[in-house]
């Protein structure tokens, strides 16, 4: 590579080693290049722009800009943009490591929830030694929706488990004997209507926003389990908080939420059926994700087509 190479990195983070560490484990595969703060001006030459939720309009200043690259799965911040360099490819990770991770997060919720873990923990504070029947989730129907490179991991590990696992995805597709796939709105309500657990991976598009309201959790068998680890304004929270007060639903566990972090005067606090977790479900490594970033921008600056490239139009 040569030395002209300029990356501009922004992770919205106040951990300022993050820069570091991406640029030692990006050296040894791009060679010698200058890795700068997006909000830099010496970023005003970058070619590259490694980034997670930048400032708004900073990117459209940049306009040496080949490759943008999301330090993540989800590139909805980069969607919010209204003026994204058309001279340049967008890009998303797609690690193996954080579909691993969200699957475990997904699994670990399910398991606590059907075994009653927050209820023994309460028995435990009281020093209680009761013992409660236990919930039968033998073939529980579980329902994925957003079967991509993450969804399948999901749906793939929790069929392993023995639930009876349903995926749904926009279009049309199979996902082998293990998983029963379901596909448009059709397909979308015959789940809702039939699956006791329902986990959302979905992306955030002008479709899937606010895809979870009242009617949805209404049309969910009594007591059902939401999990959501998409995207926070795929949830009418009002609907889900009043879904739960009401008994419709018996539990939610939530990573995301439509303003992060949670403000302090949130309802969902209160909630204790509402397991509130801080956007910790899947968090990028650089150590497993550097390779596929370094891939990326030798294929843009080589004139190829890098792999997980962005369609603008659907979003994701």
């Amino acid at each position: 590579m040569s030395s002209e190479l300029v990356i501009a990195y922004y992770d919205a983070s106040p951990d300022t080693t993050r820069q570091e560490r991406w640029q030692a484990l990006l050296t040894p595969l791009l060679g010698t290049f200058r890795m700068v703060g997006l909000l830099d001006a010496a970023a005003e030459q970058a070619q590259i722009a490694l980034v997670w939720s930048p400032p708004t309009g900073r990117l459209a200043q940049l306009s040496a800009l080949k490759l943008i690259i999301s330090l993540g799965q989800g590139v909805d911040h980069l969607m919010r943009e209204p003026d994204l360099p058309k001279s340049a490819h967008i890009v998303r990770l797609v690690d193996p490591n954080m579909s691993h991770a969200l699957s475990q997060w997904v699994i670990l919720n399910i398991l606590d929830h059907y075994r009653e873990g927050r209820l023994y923990r309460a028995y435990r504070a009281e020093k209680a030694f009761i013992q409660r029947p236990q919930i039968e989730t033998a073939d529980l129907p579980v329902a994925v929706y957003g079967m991509g490179a993450i969804g399948q991991v999901i749906a793939s590990q929790l069929a392993g488990l023995g639930f009876d696992v349903h995926g749904w995805s926009r279009t049309k597709r199979d996902f082998g004997s293990q998983i029963t796939a379901y596909h448009g709105s059709d397909g979308f309500r015959q789940l809702t209507q039939t699956c006791r657990c329902h986990v959302c991976i979905l992306p955030l598009t002008p479709e899937t926003e606010g895809l979870f309201s009242a009617e949805i959790f209404n049309s969910m068998p009594t007591g059902a389990l939401f999990i959501n680890g998409g995207r926070g304004k795929q949830v009418v929270e009002a609907d889900l908080l009043a879904a739960i007060r009401s008994g419709q639903l018996g539990g939610a566990a939530l990573d995301v939420f439509a303003v992060e972090p949670l403000p302090d005067s949130h309802p969902f606090w209160d909630e204790p059926n509402i397991t509130i977790w801080p956007h910790v479900a899947a968090q990028t490594n650089p150590e497993t994700a550097a390779r596929q970033v370094a891939s990326a921008i030798t294929s843009v600056l080589a004139g190829k087509r890098p792999e997980n490239l962005v369609d603008l139009v659907r979003g994701y």
